[in-house]
Order: structure tokens, then C-alpha cells, then sequence
């Protein structure tokens, strides 16, 4: 059988198992302690009464009996003839009967340490069967010192039965309370780990709640700052990203599902003119390369996203190798001047010296041109466009700048959001993902991206990156 089965699932349960077990091994603990020092205890006790007989009957060894009475007499007078006759002897200083008692033994034990113990004047207290006695005594040999010497030795006994019948009970008592406490530790527990998992059940309540379709909702705290209220505080923060996330995916689906429409449509729409209505070759021609301009355009949408997807879950395993970012710049400039002279932009590349980075050539000149492209696309016929590379620091600046209708100040935070397009109403091709791009390009370098712009007085595009050490070219 798999112990794991015997193991309760709820942590409620599992909590009160471990309570309940804790507070028995503590019994347990505390239960032997408390015999060990009630059986210290009463054996303590008894000891102090053997020794309190041994010395009376050292002062009466010491003093002369009293005229008309022997020593023994005087002794039994002391304890009593049934104490005296079992449990009471007394040797001279060799352990021999004294010859005042000479009919006075009692066959208690004496082994040679203790003799030689009472010959330092020392006593010596012993646990001892003896027969005919049932259960264990307490044997005590005291010496009787008279004038610096060892006159007698004295040997008094007593029974541990009473010792024994103290501890039994007290361990019956015990045992018996035991269940009783166990049962108050388990039900203490189980109200305790009910208490304090209370507010976790609620969270699980309002969790359970919480859908796809409804991530707005949270789970409520109690203000108290405790491990409960920061776990409930944890979740809803992750609740709030997950909205946030949700929410961009929705947005995402349905920009990426119009901009996916749209080349779709006139494919669609071209291919069946095609098939139904005849056409010199000429004409099919045509429609090839119409239908052939715009699967490119769906590849390059496609692998856009793509390289979002990777670039964003750091997947991309880009390469970085030394660059010069000024060859980068001359490369992309025809490309960008033939652009501008197509819409009647002006388009000019300010002087560049040879700045390093560490980098992917194709992908900064894919930075680069998205910039420009950008640039060109929104600056009115007559209009300049201008690129700059200058050292700034440990970084390498380039600035696109247009001198365009700029962009409003509520439009620039999301700018560089997929298929965001401050100005639908401007219909200038594009798929709307070239600045999303070019900010996964310099995020990939160590870099980042600002613009500042006003309307009515142009644009300015900031890449900052890192420059490549020195030497690494």
C-alpha cells in the first residue's frame, strides 16, 4: 500500500495531524520527565528518613543506656521491635555484631565498599534485594564516629514498595489523562487550522469566481498586512498583469485578424475574376503578380509577428557580433533616399564617425530602414527627413527626424504598440507592426527607443546602444 494514500489531502487535516501529534510527543516528553522526578523524588525521601534513623541511632550507640535498660531495649524503644528486628543492625567498625546487641541482627547486606566508606566516615546508600523481603530496599550504612574514630557502624533499611505504589499510580493517572488531552490538542487544532485557513478558503471561493471573461474582479483583503493579506495582495497583482495580458492578446487577435483580412480579400477577390471571367495571358499576368505582391505581404506580416513572438519570449538567439553602426547607416541611406524622392520627401544622412556595437548587422539595418521608412511615410511632400549618428557617453545615438505633423501626446506612450496607427484616417500602406519591430531590435541590442514630437513641428526617433568594448572590433 502507497503511503502517500494514508495521508490526508487537506492541509486542514494535515495540520491538525501534526498538531495533535506534536502535543504528544510533548506529553510524552513531559510525562517521563515528571516520573523521573517523582521516582528522584520519593527515593530522596527515603533516604533523608534512613538517614534521619541512622543518626538517632548513632547518638544512642554513643550515649550509655539508661540504668536498668540495655542498648537494644533503648533502640526498640526508638523504632519499634518489628523495625528493629528486620531493618536495624549495628556492627562494630570490621562489620561484626556489636557485642551489645549480640543477639541483634538482621542479615543486612555489607560489601566492601561500603566498609571502606564508613572508614572515611562516609555513608553509603544502596538498592538491595534481600530474601524473604519481596521488592527492592534501601539499604543505608552510617559510621558512628566517636572522638575521630570509627566506634560502630550503623546499617538502617527500608522497603521501596511505597515508592513503587506511588509511582504506579501516578503513571495509571497519566495514562488515563493522555486520551483526554490528545482528544482537546486534536480538536484545539482542528478549530485553529480551521480559523487560520479561513481566509485562504474565501481566496479559493473568489478565485474559482475569477474567469477569462472577467479578470477585473479581486479578491479581497483585510488590511491586517499579514502572510494571508500580502499572499491575497500577490494575487491580485498577478490578477491585474493577467487582465493586462488578456486584453492584449484580444487586441492583438483582432488587429492581426483585419490586417490579415484585408490581403486576403483582394487575393481572393482577384483569383475568382480570374477563374470566372477569360482573359488574354496578358491579363492572368497581371493577376499573378498582384496575387504574388500581396502573399509577400502576408509572409512579411507573418514573419513580423514571428519575430515578435521570439523576440518578446527571449527565444530569438540572436548572435552578437562587433558592428559599425556608420556602415549601417550608409548601407540603409539609398534605400530610404529612394523612398523619400518617390513621395517628393527630402532626405538627407548628416556625417557619421566609426562607431562599434555589439549587434546583428541585418537587424539594425532593419532598424534603421523601419525608422526612416516610417519617417517618409508621415512627412508631407516638401518636407525633410534627416538621420544623425554621434557618440553620446559609453552609447551610440542615432535621431531620425521629420519635420511631419508630429504626433499628439496621447497617441506617443502607444506608438510602438502592434497595429497602432495614431491617424487611421492616413492610409499609407504597411502593416503597422515597423515600430514594434524596430523596438524589439534595440531591446534585443541592450538598447531603447524615445520620441519626442509636437504637432504641427515634426518628429524625433532616439536610439541609444551600448557600445562594443574597446578592442572588440
Amino acid at each position: 500500500m502507497n503511503p502517500r494514500r494514508l495521508w490526508p489531502r487537506k492541509l486542514r487535516s494535515r495540520l491538525t495531524l501534526w498538531y495533535t501529534a506534536f502535543c504528544a510527543l510533548l506529553l510524552l516528553i513531559l510525562g517521563a520527565t515528571s516520573v523521573l522526578l517523582l521516582d528522584r523524588g520519593l527515593r530522596d525521601n527515603v533516604d533523608a528518613s534512613l538517614l534521619a534513623v541512622a543518626r538517632v541511632a548513632a547518638e544512642s550507640a554513643r550515649r550509655p543506656a539508661r540504668p536498668g535498660a540495655s542498648l537494644e531495649d533503648t533502640l526498640e524503644s526508638f523504632f519499634g521491635p518489628a523495625l528493629a528486628e528486620r531493618f536495624f543492625q549495628l556492627l562494630d567498625p570490621l562489620g561484626r555484631p556489636d557485642p551489645r546487641l549480640p543477639n541483634r541482627r538482621a542479615d543486612l547486606p555489607l560489601d566492601l565498599l561500603a566498609l571502606r566508606n564508613a572508614a572515611l566516615g562516609n555513608e553509603t546508600y544502596e538498592t538491595v534485594r534481600m530474601p524473604g523481603v519481596a521488592g527492592q530496599m534501601r539499604l543505608l550504612t552510617y559510621p558512628v564516629v566517636v572522638r575521630g574514630r570509627v566506634a560502630n557502624l550503623v546499617q538502617v533499611a527500608m522497603p521501596l514498595d511505597s515508592v513503587e505504589r506511588a509511582r504506579s499510580r501516578f503513571l495509571l493517572i497519566l495514562l488515563g489523562l493522555t486520551p483526554l488531552a490528545l482528544g482537546g490538542a486534536a480538536a484545539g487544532g482542528w478549530f485553529l487550522a480551521r480559523r487560520a485557513l479561513a481566509p485562504v478558503d474565501a481566496m479559493v471561493d473568489a478565485a474559482r469566481r475569477i474567469e477569462a471573461e472577467d479578470l477585473a474582479r479581486r479578491i479581497e483583503t483585510t488590511g491586517n498586512q499579514d502572510e494571508l493579506d500580502r499572499l491575497a495582495g500577490v494575487l491580485n497583482d498577478m490578477l491585474g498583469r493577467l487582465e493586462s495580458s488578456f486584453a492584449a492578446v484580444r487586441q492583438f487577435s483582432a488587429d492581426a485578424a483585419h490586417e490579415l483580412r484585408t490581403p486576403l480579400t483582394i487575393l481572393k477577390g482577384e483569383i475568382e475574376v480570374a477563374l470566372h471571367t477569360p482573359r488574354a495571358p496578358e491579363d492572368y499576368r497581371h493577376v499573378l503578380g498582384s496575387a504574388l505582391e500581396e502573399v509577400n505581404r502576408l509572409a512579411t506580416l507573418v514573419e513580423d509577428l514571428l519575430f515578435l513572438a521570439r523576440a518578446e519570449a527571449g527565444t530569438d538567439g540572436l548572435a552578437l557580433v562587433p558592428v559599425d553602426l556608420a556602415q549601417v547607416l550608409d548601407d540603409v541611406a539609398p534605400a530610404l533616399h529612394a523612398l523619400a524622392d518617390a513621395d517628393g520627401v527630402g532626405f538627407g544622412v548628416a556625417p557619421a564617425q566609426t562607431l562599434w556595437v555589439s549587434g546583428n548587422a541585418p537587424m539594425l539595418f532593419r532598424l534603421i530602414f523601419n525608422l526612416g521608412e516610417n519617417a517618409v511615410k508621415y512627412t508631407t511632400p516638401g518636407g525633410d527627413v534627416r538621420l544623425a549618428l554621434e557618440r553620446e557617453g559609453d552609447e551610440a545615438r542615432l535621431d531620425v527626424l521629420d519635420t511631419g505633423d508630429g504626433i499628439a501626446p496621447e497617441d506617443q506612450p502607444r506608438i510602438f504598440d502592434r497595429f497602432y496607427r495614431a491617424d487611421p484616417a492616413r492610409t499609407r500602406g504597411g502593416t503597422g507592426l515597423g515600430l514594434a519591430l524596430a523596438r524589439s531590435i534595440a531591446v534585443l541590442h541592450r538598447g531603447w527607443i524615445s520620441v519626442e514630437s509636437s504637432p504641427g513641428r515634426g518628429t524625433r526617433f532616439s536610439v541609444r546602444l551600448p557600445l562594443a568594448l574597446a578592442g572588440a572590433a
